[in-house]
């Protein structure tokens, strides 16, 4: 199998870390004894000194523990190639382009070692192709610069329109594919909302789920109020304040993000902040955590199967957690080494497809995974959006009909230079082709041959 068993406990709502039951997953890679920091900080001390096999093995370590940052496997080519590896940094090269990932390393002079061969060039004029724009975008509407910092984003069948929600001023805005806007909701001391991190439409059940937080983005911000989340249950139709439900109280801050429902109408959470998986269940009048995901480093994404029995988790440095809420049992989601799925923030589900947003790899992308029958397994990848124009951090998004409607830019805090209205953007759920391969091993087993070739007529 692909996971292993683990028994998912409901936990009381007084908990700490410690104390919060693990949902059992299989490793995917050795783990060093150090921690990231500890060997991000030892491989910029020893490249600092040129103490290269060092700087090499926090590579390599850095690597194992987060496979899908791309940043790491460049960095690790580049100590490859310090030392002269011209076999290990090739792999890697390969593995980088077959995941489409986008770097020139004619960049830097790091890489002299290992330039000037054929392998060379074919890789890497691949690897600069991958920075041109494929697949299919279409600008759907462009939100006014009095909208700052919107974050979510969801289908209303019931007013068809788009429902976002914005984190600066906590505000819910009725947005039709015209761009015409209505504003539907608003934090205020009445409902007590906060920044705006996801919303959830339940037309079935006539309820609307909004995940909050208190930032110091939000413009209204508290200090008193730091580090506090709740869910919040309104009436879709006359948007009336039924419930509040608030992150039980363990000393530890909290930032409730995206959600999704299961066909009881349970609704599960993922926390931005820690490793904790939270359940509103439709029978009771409360919020509970019931499972923490310590492999796990960053929350972002969470969809489910339309049988309620498996959940996707995405995380922006480990990938795509899948956890079988029937059986307890929880693991990566397993796929080709051709497959990156790393920097995602938006994370969706529809007819056996997760399709992923990634703004946390180069090029910046709209992907769909098809899986197959047990939902555990990537059988092919589709770029559906890759490099567009608009892209600049795209985030989070919503299917509406055959289409994929997301964020092409973000606003977040931090970032740095001018802030330009944000546009949603339109990608059809079958844009592009399925990704197909260069027949790269082919290409280097050949290139072997012939090296060995003619290393045999020299000693002739």
């Amino acid at each position: 199998m692909f996971y292993k068993s683990v028994v998912i406990f409901l936990l009381a709502l007084t908990f700490t870390m410690s104390s919060l039951p693990l949902v059992a997953q299989t490793p995917t890679a050795e783990v060093s004894p150090e921690s990231v920091p500890e060997l991000l900080v030892k491989a910029n001390a020893a490249y600092a000194v040129r103490d290269l096999p060092t700087f090499r093995q926090a590579m390599e370590s850095l690597h194992k523990l987060r496979p899908y940052n791309s940043e790491y496997m460049y960095q690790l080519v580049i100590a490859h190639a310090l030392l002269d590896e011209k076999t290990e940094a090739y792999n890697l090269m390969l593995r980088m382009q077959q995941q489409g990932l986008a770097y020139d390393f004619m960049d830097t002079e790091n890489t002299l070692n290992i330039r000037g061969t054929e392998v060379f060039d074919y890789l890497n004029d691949l690897m600069k192709m991958a920075k041109e724009p494929v697949g299919e975008s279409e600008t759907i509407f462009v939100l006014p610069e009095s909208i700052v910092m919107p974050e979510a984003i969801s289908w209303d069948e019931s007013r068809q329109k788009f429902l976002v929600g914005t984190v600066a001023e906590g505000q819910i805005l009725a947005v039709g594919k015209d761009g015409q806007i209505d504003e539907l909701l608003k934090a205020d001391n009445e409902n007590g909302m906060w920044s705006i991190f996801d919303i959830l439409v339940d037309p079935s059940r006539n309820r609307l789920w909004v995940t909050s937080a208190s930032m110091p983005v939000f413009k209204h911000y508290k200090p008193a109020d730091k580090g506090r989340s709740a869910l919040f249950e309104f009436n879709l139709e006359t948007l009336e304040l039924i419930n509040k439900y608030p992150v039980p109280v363990d000393g530890q801050p909290h930032l409730l993000g995206t959600m999704t429902l299961n066909p009881a109408g349970d609704v599960f959470i993922a926390d931005r902040i820690l490793p904790i998986i939270y359940s509103k269940p439709a029978a009771e009048q409360k919020l509970k955590p019931v499972m923490a995901l310590r492999e796990l480093v960053s929350m972002r994404g969470i969809a489910m199967q339309p049988d309620g029995r498996i959940m996707y988790v995405a995380d922006r440095e480990m990938g795509i957690m899948v956890v079988d809420l029937a059986s307890g049992r929880a693991g990566l989601l397993k796929g080709p080494e051709t497959l990156n799925v790393g920097g995602i923030d938006g994370l969706y589900l529809k007819d056996n497809r997760l399709y992923v947003i990634q703004n946390g790899i180069k090029p910046q992308r709209v992907m769909r995974l098809q899986l197959d029958a047990s939902g555990t397994k990537v059988e092919t990848v589709r770029p559906m959006a890759v490099a567009q124009p608009e892209f600049d951090l795209p985030s989070f998004g919503t299917i509406e009909g055959e289409s994929l409607y997301y964020f092409a830019s973000s606003q977040r805090a931090g970032k740095t230079g001018p802030q330009k209205p944000v546009s949603v953007l339109r990608t059809p759920l079958d844009s592009n082709e399925d990704l197909v391969q260069p027949e790269m091993q082919h290409y280097l087993e050949q290139q072997a041959k012939k090296k060995k070739q003619q290393a045999e007529k020299d000693e002739n």
